[in-house]
């Protein structure tokens, strides 16, 4: 299966792209979070990172869950 191609602009001279395979679903999760992110229209690398990091801290916890064993 070819991967998807996401492009995320960076400031204004620079973009990021981002290679997801479409049949993964945490692929197109962070695409998703990533695109979330770019529309924030972030100025450097840094900047997209630093608040990449602030919305995967604010989603549920759920998502990140180990499961454990059942008693």
């Amino acid at each position: 299966m070819e991967k998807e191609k996401i492009t995320l602009a960076i400031g204004s001279d620079k973009a990021l792209v981002f290679e997801a395979d479409p049949g993964s679903k945490s692929d197109m999760d962070f695409a998703k979070l990533c695109q979330k992110v770019a529309t924030k229209k972030p100025q450097s690398l840094q900047e997209f990172f630093i608040l990449l990091n602030e919305v995967q801290q604010k989603l549920p916890s759920e998502i990140y869950r180990k499961r454990g064993r059942k008693i």
